[in-house]
């Protein structure tokens, strides 16, 4: 399929039914079916999904879901590629997608990698999205192409947003569908307050005259936030708080 014609479509129309189909997902079994279906929606070569750091499903090696033929699939694992891929060691450190051109081809090992996924029929052009989830775990959601360099450049100017959601939205649907339950994160009440007041944009010294409180009771209060939440700072802690609708007006 030449995914040049794919940008005579609307573009909206193929997101929304797209992520229409995603929400769908119920079972593991799922997933695959949907990665297929949004393959041949976006006329790509291949996508493919890898979750990490998802408690005990990814002990020994990441969820992986992909549409890639079960010979590289195989290969990949024999060689013990998960060591080697770039993808792998690149993506999680990194808040933009990566355009796997931007890998160093001058690396024996990388070269000789994207040569045999090549032959394997993965695809002259790769982007993978990386998605941080909010307790912790992270995924990696590629899709590959077999396109001229300038084609493949127009493709993703086209449709980068979609595929930035998509992965998005996907993530949450491999949460639900490996049964993955939220964290609790026992926060006390007075915790929650601080937590709230913190999302307003309250100081420690406002919050302090709010709660009727001191300054240092507000400090001690968010060191136990921190860490029950496994949380960076405040800001991060602010954040999980949002995604996971801890954040409610105090009573």
């Amino acid at each position: 399929m030449n995914i040049i014609k794919l940008r005579t479509g609307a573009t909206e129309d193929k997101l929304s039914e797209v992520l229409d189909r995603v929400e769908k997902i119920r079972r593991n079994g799922d997933l695959l079916a949907v990665l297929k279906e949004s393959q041949e929606k976006y006329g790509v070569k291949h996508i493919s999904y890898a979750g990490f750091n998802m408690g005990d499903l990814t002990l020994v090696e990441p969820i992986s879901v992909w549409t890639y033929k079960p010979e590289w699939i195989d290969h990949y694992r024999q060689k013990g590629y998960l060591n080697v891929d770039p993808v792998v060691k690149a993506v999680p450190k990194s808040i933009l997608p990566v355009d796997w051109n931007q890998f160093d081809m001058k690396d024996p090992h990388i070269r000789r990698f994207f040569a045999e996924a090549r032959e394997a029929g993965v695809g002259n052009q790769g982007l993978s999205i990386p998605v941080r989830g909010r307790s912790g775990e992270f995924s990696i959601f590629s899709l590959t192409f077999e396109e001229s360099e300038k084609d493949w450049q127009e493709y993703k100017r086209q449709f980068m947003r979609d595929f930035q959601v998509l992965a998005v939205f996907f993530h949450q649907s491999a949460l639900q569908a490996f049964a993955i339950e939220p964290p609790n994160f026992n926060l006390s009440t007075r915790e929650l307050e601080v937590l709230y007041w913190a999302a307003c944009g309250k100081t420690s010294e406002e919050t302090a005259v709010i709660l009727g409180i001191t300054k240092r009771g507000v400090r001690f209060h968010c060191a136990n936030i921190l860490t029950k939440m496994n949380a960076m700072n405040i800001a991060h802690a602010v954040a999980k708080g949002i995604y996971y609708n801890l954040l409610n007006p105090p009573r």
